[in-house]
């Protein structure tokens, strides 16, 4: 599927990802025969990219997980996802937030950055590109060396090691010291970078009675104060089948959560929920039977 973050059309009403509010209003101006007014139409496209057919983590909020690895994408797959993209909309930023863990599948994402990066093939500015991780730690290293340019996205998801280990099976083997200690690295080495100056993105994923208590945004506020970071709070998205029967926080909830967190002066922003209306919103992706197949690239003519 075609996932445009903020904005965008797909030929296919079921690959669209995008802003309904945006797609109707300029559908309502071709309709009075005005040209569409793109700046209050969408605000800029960014493309989300998946690295892998399924995931292997197992993140219990995530319905990739319910489906295991099925496969790494080959470096040509996943640019494809671009070349797709660019076909609907003139996609500027890209963010490995899609299907898989990116670092898992480590040759052939950074192949495929080199890709996107050369003018000679898309042209992307490096400092577009986002890659994001549950921390895998030796991996970030990795990227942050051969990569330096690339901007980096944490899923955190809870603010204690033994919450996270709940939520993330994974966190068990990379340990929230020594993700924090990567972050620190990171922010270190691209503090005089222009905009960025060293900032990582930190994703929470907010499940009610679970994680989004005022007492973990209070943990969360303490373990991150001072850091350069930009947390990104995600109220659950729910999907069929979810076994633990996560349920997504009231408005009121997450605006409570929130404020702690900027009240002590750390830049947060709430993710709003593109794509939910076609379950494609984040931690929604998975393979779903009964449809039909989308058609390869190279089926097209």
């Amino acid at each position: 599927a075609v996932l445009i973050h903020h904005s965008g059309m797909a030929e296919d009403p079921e690959q669209e990802q995008t802003d309904l509010c945006g797609r109707r209003r300029e559908a309502r101006q071709r309709r009075e025969g005005r040209e569409a007014d793109k700046s209050e139409a969408w605000q800029r496209d960014t493309l989300c990219i998946s690295s892998q057919v399924g995931c292997r983590l197992g993140c219990t909020f995530c319905a990739t997980g319910t489906m295991g690895l099925q496969g790494n994408l080959w470096a040509g797959e996943i640019l494809e996802q671009l070349l797709h993209a660019r076909s609907i909309r003139p996609v500027s930023n890209i963010v490995f937030m899609g299907m898989g863990e990116p670092l898992e599948n480590f040759s052939n994402v950074t192949s495929a950055i080199r890709g996107l990066v050369d003018p000679q093939r898309f042209g992307v500015a490096p400092g577009g590109i986002t890659v994001s991780t549950v921390g895998i730690v030796g991996n970030m290293r990795r990227l942050m060396d051969e990569m330096p340019k690339i901007k980096l996205a944490v899923s955190l998801h809870a603010p204690t090691q033994e919450l996270r280990e709940k939520l993330l099976p994974v966190a068990k083997t990379y340990r929230m010291d020594e993700l924090l200690e990567v972050i620190d690295e990171y922010a270190e080495r691209t503090a005089s970078d222009g905009k960025r100056k060293g900032m990582v993105m930190i994703s929470y994923v907010l499940l009610e009675d679970v994680n989004d208590s005022i007492e973990c945004a209070q943990q969360l506020r303490d373990l991150l104060l001072g850091k350069p970071v930009i947390v990104n709070l995600i109220p659950f998205n729910s999907y069929e089948g979810d076994p633990h029967n996560y349920r997504t926080p009231s408005a009121e909830r997450v605006l409570a959560f929130l404020r702690v967190l900027m009240e002590a002066g750390i830049r947060v922003l709430e993710r709003r929920h593109h794509g939910r209306d076609i379950s494609a919103a984040c931690g929604q992706l998975a393979k779903l039977g009964g449809r039909a197949p989308v058609a390869d690239i190279e089926n097209c003519t």
